[in-house]
């Protein structure tokens, strides 16, 4: 248990059990943000959606650089890069969000927390392999 919270984690299986913490701690940021928005101020799901997604992301890369994965490049190139991975997971959300709420007639809360079940194994595995390998 000390390793899973303390110190450096090589191993993916840690890896992945504290990006799970860190990215549903960023959940909770981005589906705060989007359900205020969609109930609230009566925004748009594509813009709550985009909105709430970027705060968890913020959220997600300042926690996951300090706690879950060892940067290997140099700062601007790995925010290049996760940037483009979210822009990845933000078109999954989208296409889900579409589906679900439009042909299927889920409520919008309830697509938003099923598209970022489903997103967290593309966010997860893009980072791991791609820019934090």
């Amino acid at each position: 248990m000390k390793h899973f919270i303390f110190g450096r984690a090589k191993n993916i299986h840690i890896q992945f059990l504290r990006y799970f913490f860190v990215g549903g701690s960023a959940s909770v940021v981005d589906l705060l943000v989007y359900s205020i928005l969609i109930t609230v101020v009566s925004t748009h799901y594509a813009l709550a959606a985009f909105l709430g997604y970027m705060f968890g992301l913020s959220w997600n890369y300042v926690i996951s650089i300090a706690w879950v994965f060892e940067s290997r490049h140099n700062r601007l190139k790995e925010m290049l890069m996760v940037f483009s991975i979210a822009i990845g997971g933000l078109l999954w959300t989208w296409l889900i969000l579409f589906l679900l709420i439009e042909f299927v007639g889920i409520d919008a809360i309830i697509a938003k927390i099923i598209s970022q079940i489903i997103v967290l194994f593309w966010n997860f595995s893009m980072r791991k392999f791609y820019v934090f390998h």
